[in-house]
């Protein structure tokens, strides 16, 4: 769950950095574009775990020992490091709010009540 975490973070991220930056108005493109990229980023954390999934264990043994697995956002470390804990799905939830607080923000300015 910290894949996914992760994966999504760094997006929505980069995502609230525009958002700030434009004075916290966001465009349509902004508001379409934010959940696929995060999606997308969080597709990409799950890549190494995909041979698993697929019942390819000796491939996926090997992705889960090889450090070059952290171009897929620090997969191979957070496979080191990670515990089960339910503060990955919080992690998640709090993304999903701050997306929707986002969007619900510039649609009370459209609309004109703040």
């Amino acid at each position: 769950m910290n894949h996914v975490m992760v994966g999504a973070g760094i997006p929505l991220l980069v995502c609230l950095a525009i958002y700030a930056a434009g004075k916290g108005r966001a465009s349509f493109a902004w508001l379409v574009g934010t959940p696929v990229a995060m999606l997308l980023g969080a597709l990409w954390a799950l890549v190494p775990d995909i041979p698993r999934m697929l019942g390819m264990q000796e491939l996926y043994i090997r992705m889960m020992n090889d450090p070059r697995m952290n171009v897929f956002f620090w997969h191979h470390r957070l496979d080191a490091t990670e515990t089960d804990t339910p503060l990955a799905i919080a992690g998640c939830v709090f993304l999903v709010v701050m997306l929707f607080w986002a969007a619900w923000r510039e649609l009370r300015i459209r609309e004109g009540g703040g």
